[in-house]
């Protein structure tokens, strides 16, 4: 008889992000050795044919773009109560889905297991504007919650070695594992059935969000659309602050699109380029390598560990340096398309099934 596997998310089709897609990547493998039950926002219709899905409702008042869900405790408590195990891949906040299925995963003796996609004390201060000193005291109180809840979980997962010495810097001291992520096979090289006119596209795909700093790209972009005249930026994604790229000539902005949508985007992009000023993994700047992208990040939590400057592309910390790169790549058609080369095959490895026989392999020994 199968166990009962309860996984907590907080992002869910149609909302595309590295969270929808995790769950995406991993449900067939999971849900034929457990019987999976996913609770998660209702950010509209969509279904799972393999899994028992609960949906909170969100709260029409939204500070991003995602908004908060009105959580249902009742449900929580039972859901966990009848799980064999928990696998949280929702942001640890104060008073979330994850918070309440802790404790009661504390209260029934339930192995709960959590997988880092974002380093939460960092994330909720940089999404919302606040003054400087609102923003510090509030990381600070974030890191003493995240250091509670992390050192809670019977097992804390991670993707790559760097987040997990970044949390131990941090001082968190529960048990590690190493969970590489998976990336799906629909992202590959080829001729994209998007026109741009033969321009040099470069682009981003994501949340279109203060933290992801592209007001950085926006005026890099500026900088070298007033040098080259077949510059394209390609904007893959939407979100509260799509509104500072409006009424600029050669900028696109797509929305919220599918998965296959953004595989075909990719195709069209040149350089792609993630300005972020915090991330854990990365899902996208990985989706963008394995379709032979040359990238452009700036260097922050993981990236590091799978993208290597000058060889699968570019790690910048300043927005100098960013425009130095771009610029450099603009020029030099061959060189993007060899570290494109080499992008793809460094990322081969990781795939979906892999991160699911591990997860597995992680639940099973600690249960």
């Amino acid at each position: 008889m199968k166990k009962n596997l309860l996984i907590l998310i907080d992002t869910l089709k149609p909302m595309v992000d590295g969270v929808s897609t995790f769950l995406d990547g991993t449900m067939s493998y999971l849900s034929e050795k457990y019987r999976v039950t996913v609770i998660a926002p209702d950010y509209g219709e969509t279904s799972y044919s393999d899994i028992n899905l609960i949906q909170f409702p969100i709260f029409k008042y939204k500070l991003t773009a995602y908004g908060f869900p009105k959580i249902n405790r009742k449900i929580i408590k039972r859901e966990v109560k009848t799980a064999d195990f928990i696998l949280n891949h929702e942001s640890i906040l104060p008073l979330s889905t994850s918070f309440y299925a802790l404790n009661y995963a504390k209260k029934y003796k339930k192995p709960f297991f959590t997988y880092i996609h974002t380093l939460d004390w960092e994330l909720p201060t940089e999404i919302i504007r606040m003054p400087n000193f609102v923003r510090k005291f509030g990381r600070f109180l974030f890191k003493i919650y995240g250091k509670w809840f992390l050192n809670n979980c019977t097992v804390i997962l991670v993707s790559f070695p760097t987040i997990e010495k970044i949390l131990r810097e941090n001082r968190v001291q529960g048990r590690f594992e190493r969970v590489p992520i998976g990336i799906s096979d629909i992202f590959e090289p080829g001729k994209s059935t998007s026109s741009f006119n033969d321009k040099t596209v470069i682009g981003y795909v994501g949340r279109v969000s203060r933290e992801k700093g592209l007001e950085k790209l926006y005026k890099a972009f500026l900088t070298l659309d007033s040098k080259f005249d077949n510059l394209f930026l390609l904007i893959v994604g939407d979100g509260l602050d799509k509104d500072i790229f409006k009424g600029d000539r050669n900028i696109k902005i797509t929305g919220f699109v599918s998965h296959e949508e953004v595989a075909e985007y990719l195709k069209a992009i040149d350089i792609f380029v993630l300005p972020s000023v915090t991330e854990a993994n990365s899902l996208s700047t990985l989706e963008a390598m394995k379709a032979g992208v040359c990238c452009v990040t700036r260097d922050v939590g993981a990236i590091k560990d799978y993208l290597k400057h000058g060889h699968s592309g570019y790690l910048f910390d300043k927005e100098e340096e960013l425009v130095d790169i771009l610029e450099k790549l603009i020029i030099n058609e061959k060189l993007r398309k060899e570290m494109g080369r080499n992008a793809r095959e460094s990322v081969l490895k990781y795939t979906w099934e892999n991160t699911s026989d591990l997860i597995i392999k992680v639940i099973e020994n600690n249960s």
